[in-house]
C-alpha cells in the first residue's frame, strides 16, 4: 500500500548504518543514484509523489546499467539492490534481494549487503502480505505505527544477527523510537495478517468499482 511506503523508507533509512564509501573499481554513476537515493530520504520534508517518480528514474537508469554490464563490485550491487529496495512491485523487491545477496557473496564483509539482502526479503514477503522473518519492516496506519507481522520461528535471533539485523525484541522495541522521531503514536497492536488482507481486498474491489 503506497499510502504507508514513506514510513517504511523513512524508518529503514533512519535506523540503518551508512554504506561503506565507494572506491576507485566501484561504478561511479551507480555511487552517485544510491547516494541520490539516500539523501533524497534525509530531507526534513519530503514530497513523496515527486520521489517516487526520481525513483522510478533512478531504477529505469540502474537497469540500463546492469544491461550494459556496468555491475562488478560488491558496492555496485549494493547500490543496485538499494535502488530497486526503494521499489514498488514484487519484482523489484526480488531484484533488490538478488542484488544484496550477490553483494555479499563477492564481498563476505561489506558491512549492509547481508542486513539489505534481509530486509529485501521480509519486503517480498510483505509484498505478498505473509509474515516476515527478519523483522526489517514497519508499517503505520491510522491507529499509529507498528512492526509488521513476524513468524517468530522462521529463523532465529542468532541467524539475524547473521545478516546484521537486530533480535526481535530489539526491532520490537525500535518501533517505539521510529515513531517518536516521524512523530506519531505507537499502536497498541499489530493488525492480524487475515485484517491486512481483508483490507487489501476491499481496496482492490473499490479500485474495480471506479
Amino acid at each position: 500500500m503506497r499510502a504507508v511506503t514513506p514510513l517504511l523508507l523513512a524508518l529503514g533509512l533512519t535506523l540503518s548504518i551508512p554504506s561503506m564509501a565507494a572506491t576507485p573499481g566501484d561504478n561511479a554513476e551507480l555511487a552517485a543514484l544510491y547516494e541520490a537515493d539516500q539523501a533524497a530520504r534525509r530531507q526534513p520534508s519530503i514530497d513523496w509523489p515527486r520521489l517516487n517518480a526520481e525513483d522510478g528514474i533512478r531504477r529505469a537508469r540502474v537497469r540500463a546499467i546492469m544491461a550494459g554490464g556496468g555491475l562488478r563490485s560488491a558496492a555496485d550491487h549494493h547500490h543496485a539492490a538499494m535502488v530497486f529496495q526503494h521499489g514498488d512491485t514484487l519484482e523489484d523487491y526480488r531484484l533488490a534481494f538478488a542484488l544484496a545477496t550477490m553483494a555479499a557473496a563477492i564481498g563476505p564483509d561489506y558491512p549492509r549487503a547481508r542486513w539489505l539482502s534481509a530486509a529485501a526479503f521480509d519486503r517480498m514477503l510483505m509484498s505478498r502480505l505473509a509474515p516476515q522473518w527478519y523483522g526489517t519492516q514497519y508499517r503505520s496506519d491510522s491507529q499509529g505505527m507498528y512492526l509488521y507481522p513476524v513468524d517468530a520461528e522462521a529463523v532465529t535471533d542468532a541467524e539475524r544477527e547473521a545478516m546484521g539485523v537486530p533480535t526481535l525484541a530489539a526491532s520490537q522495541a525500535r518501533v517505539a523510537e521510529g515513531a517518536e522521531r516521524l512523530g506519531m503514536p505507537v499502536r497498541t497492536s499489530a493488525p492480524t495478517l487475515e485484517a491486512l488482507r481483508a483490507e487489501r481486498a476491499a481496496a482492490t474491489a473499490g479500485k474495480a468499482i471506479e
